[in-house]
């Protein structure tokens, strides 16, 4: 039983505007973007996923096995009425969501991340919790690929007040660069597959032809 209590936020109410098309339901390997992440993220040690999508999502995009045990109780589907002014109402919608929780971290993923390994997940997970067990008022530990910080980034509670201030589509980042010794909040990966996002025509294409098993 999962009881770290690190919880997520899936972001999948994003507007696809450089796709073209919604992204979530682009078929991959077997399956979808959105699903394989979906997927990968709940079979990770994380407590519980909440997926943030737009109020009128049919949530097509996800594999149905996902809707059945053992699956169904390891996420939350959070429609977000405000999506549309910004990932920064989705990120507020969803730390809402997961605030009933009371979570120690609020990990911060997106959902155009599939090829995001269980691995790094994980990693990140474990150095979280034992970084906050040494310094209850750490802010976040975010992952890094060659000094840049990207995406999963782990919240701690702390940093809470930060979000709810920021406005249109500042995410997570937004928060990062208002710290100092920001090398000491990330964790280096050397894997450029965990960060590679499918946001344009031509990442998807790219993205095709990655060797990987998904779903």
């Amino acid at each position: 039983m999962k009881n770290s209590r690190i919880v997520a936020i899936l972001l999948a109410a994003g507007s696809s505007k450089r796709m073209g098309q919604n992204k979530m339901s682009l078929p991959l390997g077997n399956s979808t973007i959105g699903s394989i992440g979906l997927r990968t993220f709940i079979n990770s040690n994380i407590d519980h996923v909440f997926v943030v999508t737009k109020e009128d999502d049919s949530l097509n995009w996800i594999s149905k096995d996902l809707f059945q045990e053992p699956y169904k109780d390891l996420w939350t589907h959070v429609p977000c009425a405000s999506a549309n002014k910004g990932q920064s109402y989705s990120l507020k919608c969803g730390v809402t969501q997961t605030l009933e929780s009371k979570p120690l971290g609020i990990m911060i993923l997106l959902a155009d991340q599939p090829f995001l390994s269980i691995q790094t997940i994980n990693e990140l997970h474990q150095i979280y919790l034992n970084r906050v067990s040494e310094n209850s008022t750490i802010p976040f530990l975010a992952a890094s690929f060659q000094g840049v910080p990207r995406p999963p980034i782990i919240l701690s509670l702390n940093t809470i007040p930060e979000l709810f201030m920021l406005n249109g589509d500042e995410g997570a980042r937004a928060i990062i660069q208002n710290h100092t010794n920001l090398e000491d909040f990330l964790v280096e990966f050397e894997n450029k597959w965990d960060f590679f996002d499918i946001d344009t025509k031509e990442a998807y294409d790219v993205a095709k032809g990655v060797d990987f098993i998904c779903d």
